[in-house]
């Protein structure tokens, strides 16, 4: 764990770049496209959809998107820069000190995203893949600092086994899983698989006991459509991360 000096610089750093950030790329990002016909197969979502949400044919009737732009209130953007500096401080002080720029960049993009589709039942195609790229870089300067082809390996395994994972998950579901949840899997399987097997495989069951018993939960109460499932999968992360931790399992 950093210095508390350092810690506290990073968790504020983490805070700023959602705080200042984010009502930028809000106003920047695209809106998705108008959704196909009804009879359009969802098998060729991954293709087509420029920010995929559950079921293009979904009922008319369901309340329409909120634009990204419209999320620029304070309201959200404080919710998303306390988040962050909560994740960020959990990545901080519970885990190992060369982790840490993998788990900001999970802080800053992982929350960002989760926050979005909450808000919207969204996730920008175009957000995930700028985090991509940024765990990416992250990654590998990483491995370059502790000179650990290994510690790369796994990562790279845990980002394309979540990846996979919920690729299944959507492939059964014939698309009536959102696709952008594929997207962001790799986001969280990365960062967990960067500390050990065992932090990714409970992170994993984590977010599906939490998704699945949001979506339970929603069914009792007859509610129905699309849902958002990235802050369950988000959670769960940073959940098992504390129970690792607390009551270590493996």
């Amino acid at each position: 764990m950093p210095d508390p000096l350092v810690t506290a610089l990073l968790i504020m750093l983490a805070a700023a770049t959602v705080g200042a950030g984010l009502p930028i790329v809000l106003r920047l990002l695209p809106e998705p496209l108008p959704e196909p016909a009804v009879e359009a197969d969802a098998a060729s979502g991954p293709e087509r959809d420029a920010d995929d949400h559950p079921a293009w044919s979904a009922a008319r009737d369901e309340p329409a998107k909120i634009r990204y732009a419209d999320l620029v209130r304070p309201g959200f953007i404080a919710g998303c820069v306390v988040a962050a500096a909560g994740a960020a401080a959990i990545g901080l002080f519970w885990l190992p000190r060369e982790l840490s720029a993998v788990w900001l960049v999970l802080a800053v993009f992982g929350v960002s995203l989760a926050a979005i589709d909450g808000a919207t039942t969204w996730l920008p195609m175009r957000l995930s893949y700028a985090g991509w790229l940024a765990m990416a870089i992250a990654t590998v300067a990483t491995a370059f600092a502790i000179a650990d082809g290994g510690w790369l390996l796994r990562t790279v395994a845990g980002a394309a086994i979540a990846g996979a994972v919920y690729l299944a998950i959507w492939a059964f579901s014939r698309g009536g899983f959102g696709f952008g949840d594929v997207r962001f899997a790799p986001l969280l399987g990365a960062a967990a698989a960067a500390d050990s097997w065992t932090l990714l495989l409970w992170g994993l069951l984590s977010g599906a006991l939490l998704g699945g018993a949001f979506g339970l939960a929603r069914i009792l109460t007859g509610r129905r459509g699309g849902f958002p499932y990235a802050p369950s999968m988000l959670i769960g992360v940073y959940l098992a991360v504390l129970l690792t931790r607390l009551a270590p399992f493996g």
